[in-house]
């Protein structure tokens, strides 16, 4: 007991002869330790109170601007794909492509009736719609796809286009898309699909994903995804109009 009380005891005196004799070993640290506090008190201080609000506004301000459009006056034809006997590609969980670009289409649909444009849609149910019948006229057209492959690796959006006037709307949808898409940018290809081919206004053919990717799958057939989708086409859509 009494070698305890003397190792204490020897202990104490060593820690009392330390902080008494041996400042300058402990006092430069133990400054700069709480000078790097205070700066870090100092900077989260004006992140919570300046930064992180104004990240906040602006966050509010795109919730509120962002069906903020102004089509008044022009006439948008929208084409879900395939539809009735023809449903499409399929994905692994058993969703048509049919259902997907159609949903999107009638969100579409409503989002730009309140932005003042015209929207006719080249089929209002899971009906089959030949490719002839689907030459409307309009100011602008949108063929929404969601196409399958073989190889399962495949991923990405697509967005074509077959006339020359037809290039630099079918590649402002494109840009945003690039924007809020998820998937990669498989770029804005010149081809003649017979819904854009037969149309002499401005058209373009969206392939939204691949329902033979797990992951496009899984996220084209999330609702909260396909907000997003419809967002970036109203982005488009004003972008080249503007």
């Amino acid at each position: 007991m009494d070698t305890v009380k003397q190792l204490f005891k020897t202990i104490g005196s060593g820690v009392l002869y330390f902080f008494k004799y041996k400042k300058h070993l402990y006092i430069p640290p133990l400054f700069f330790l709480i000078l790097a506090g205070i700066i870090i008190g100092a900077a989260v201080f004006v992140y919570n109170t300046f930064i992180k609000a104004e990240a906040e506004q602006v966050d509010m301000s795109f919730e509120e601007t962002a069906g903020a459009y102004d089509f008044s006056g022009t006439t948008i034809v929208l084409d879900p794909g395939h539809g009735g006997k023809d449903p499409g590609a399929t994905s692994a969980t058993g969703v048509t492509e049919s259902e997907v670009v159609f949903n999107i289409a009638n969100t579409l649909r409503n989002r730009l009736e309140e932005s003042g444009a015209e929207v006719i849609l080249t089929r209002e149910k899971n009906e089959f719609v030949t490719l002839d019948a689907r030459g409307i006229e309009g100011d602008l057209f949108i063929s929404l796809h969601s196409d399958a492959m073989e190889d399962p690796s495949i991923t990405g959006f697509t967005t074509y286009y077959t006339y020359a006037n037809q290039e630099a709307f079918s590649q402002s949808i494109n840009e945003s898309l690039d924007e809020y898409s998820y998937f990669h940018n498989r770029g804005n290809n010149q081809y003649n699909f017979q819904v854009i081919w037969q149309l002499d206004y401005p058209a373009v053919l969206i392939e939204l994903g691949y329902l033979s990717n797990a992951f496009d799958d899984h996220t084209l057939t999330d609702e909260s995804y396909q907000d997003r989708m419809v967002t970036a086409i109203l982005e488009g859509i004003s972008n080249y109009l503007n």
